[in-house]
């Protein structure tokens, strides 16, 4: 359990911080979840 909530909170310190990061992660969240709707519909 403490290694889970240590990446947790290493993801969150990376995204709090880190633009390029953030962006990125946003991004290839967006890509995954919309790529996911239209293969669906």
């Amino acid at each position: 359990m403490t290694a889970l909530l240590k990446d947790d909170t290493e993801l969150f310190k990376q995204f709090s911080d880190n633009e390029s990061f953030r962006r990125w992660l946003t991004d290839t969240i967006f890509e995954l979840t919309y790529s996911e709707h239209l293969n669906a519909g």
